[in-house]
């Protein structure tokens, strides 16, 4: 079942700080021991899957205090039965438009923000109050993601225009607020032209910022403004790591039967073999496709069996790999939720780094999509960075096979829903530790039950077991009834995920109430 592990104190890695000026040394690197004949290696798997391209955490002050027109007069209102001077601030709508994915809400026609003429109006209405010194606070919001430096500064420096108008107008600036924006740079390759890239650094963000706000109100003669940021995708989106199991592997090539190869078929087999003899690749494959579409129509009409269908099936992708013509990608059956656990692939196509958590001693051999558990087509990820439509993967040899999803803590746990009924992960918390492989695992909660689930989805649970057990009496023997209902019982109590069999065994010996620090331990690694 999917866990969602959260990086707690983790180290910044280097050139990073932690706010504060705390910093922490990089984690020792753990790396598996190779055999003498293979030539793969973590590090060419890192290679492989662009880890070190992803960056690091940002880290920046989040701070804003604004209003909206119409609460103008609620504040002032307030001010006056308290007796008190607030500390204002106002959003304003930039005519800078951030014209990517997550530009939607950005320039004139945005969602957020007090165009100038509103803004204007707040400042003489504060004036006639005589409060226009609280204003103190700028704010605005360019867009998520900002791909590149050169919008970034456009925008910061058009609002450094209207702070330093506020300043002419009489307001007691100091705050100017930047808003989100800190892109990630999902894929690594460092793209000023895609939403899931940005073409700089922590410290070349900072630096058109200062730069932008510095030459502006340099020019009007401005003190310069604390400048404040929320840049709450940048700072939490590292912060954890979905894992999850494959469960098991389809789409590979069908096993060939010449037993059952159709008779009716035999001047295609000739035609193909002689093609094949000289070497006519491109011949051999319209043969193989105008053989296996006649099988198919022949089985429709009831004059083949599934047999002989399956057979051509076998032969046609035989030779399709024979001659190179396809790279075979096979689908991985994973024990997740797309729809709960990486909304975003699903609902606006966000591309986020998955990749093989273990075996990356190891060179992957096939590509693979994902599919995961619920009934919805959509319910797999097919899409992956670098514009690739399938991800290097390794062969599952009947143990368990685990994949991490990175760079998701921003909002998938939160956006995630119920649908299918599949509820959260379980929850593990990781931080430094000074052990051999620095980190520790200091907590770990299980995610919601099926009976968790159930009752989001204003269902009774305890009503349900009940009516189960009553039929589990009225149908079967006393001492079966006792069993069964024992096993209905665990089952509202386990996640609504895929767990092995040997899991329905286990249950049976372990106690039915323990308290969470008995059942998890603080162990370090």
């Amino acid at each position: 079942m999917p866990a969602l592990a959260c990086c707690v104190d983790a180290a910044a890695p280097p050139t990073y700080a932690f706010a504060a000026d705390i910093s922490f040394p990089a984690p020792v690197p753990f790396t598996p021991p190779t055999t003498p004949d293979n030539h793969w290696s973590p590090s060419l798997s890192s290679a492989l899957y662009n880890v070190e391209g992803w960056g690091g955490p940002y880290f920046a002050v989040n701070t804003a205090g604004n209003i909206s027109e119409e609460e103008l007069d609620l504040i002032l209102d307030l001010s006056k039965k308290l007796c008190i001077k607030p500390v204002i601030g106002l959003r304003a709508k930039l005519r800078t438009k951030h014209a990517g994915h997550f530009g939607g809400t950005s320039g004139e026609k945005g969602k957020f923000g007090l165009t100038t003429a509103q803004i204007l109006r707040v400042v003489k209405k504060l004036d006639l109050a005589g409060m226009l010194d609280c204003l103190q606070l700028l704010h605005f919001h360019i867009g998520s993601q900002i791909p590149s430096t050169a919008l970034l500064a456009d925008g910061v420096g058009e609002a450094a225009q209207i702070y330093c108008e506020l300043v002419r107008l009489g307001a007691n600036m100091r705050v100017i607020d930047i808003g989100g924006g800190l892109g990630i740079d999902y894929d690594g390759s460092k793209s000023c032209d895609s939403d899931i890239s940005v073409g700089y650094g922590l410290q070349e963000y900072a630096a058109a910022v200062v730069h932008a706000v510095q030459c502006v109100c340099d020019r009007r003669s401005v003190k310069h403004p604390v400048i404040c940021s929320e840049s709450g995708r940048a700072i939490v989106s590292h912060h954890s790591v979905l894992i999850f199991e494959a469960v098991g592997m389809g789409g590979g090539s069908p096993a060939l039967s010449t037993h059952y190869l159709a008779e009716e078929l035999s001047e295609d087999y000739r035609n193909l073999s002689d093609a094949a003899i000289r070497g006519d690749y491109e011949t051999c494959l319209v043969y193989t496709e105008e053989m296996k579409q006649r099988c198919v129509e022949q089985f429709k009409q009831g004059t083949v069996c599934m047999e002989q269908l399956a057979a051509v099936d076998g032969l046609y992708e035989l030779v399709r790999k024979a001659v190179g013509a396809v790279e075979p990608v096979r689908t991985y059956h994973v024990n997740l939720s797309v729809f709960t656990s990486i909304p975003d692939a699903w609902g606006i196509e966000q591309v986020f780094p998955i990749i093989p958590i273990h075996r990356l001693e190891e060179k992957p051999s096939v590509r693979g999509i994902l599919s995961d558990l619920t009934c919805d087509s959509d319910g797999k990820i097919d899409k992956f960075i670098n514009g690739e439509s399938s991800l290097p993967l390794h062969e599952m040899e009947g143990g368990s096979y685990y994949l991490g999803m990175f760079l998701g803590g921003a909002y998938e746990e939160a956006l995630g829903g119920v649908h299918n009924l599949f509820g959260g992960p379980s929850v593990v918390r990781v931080s430094q530790s000074d052990g051999p492989h620095s980190f520790a695992v200091t907590r770990a909660v299980p995610g919601p039950s099926c009976g968790d689930v159930l009752r989001v989805m204003q269902h009774q649970p305890e009503l349900m077991f009940e009516s189960l057990k009553h039929r589990a009496f009225e149908y079967v023997t006393p001492d079966s009834a006792a069993v069964l209902a024992s096993a209905l019982a665990r089952t509202f109590d386990r996640m609504p995920y895929l767990v092995p069999l040997s899991s329905f065994e286990a249950d049976a010996a372990v106690p039915a109430a323990q308290d969470e620090a008995e059942q998890w331990s603080y162990c370090c690694a």
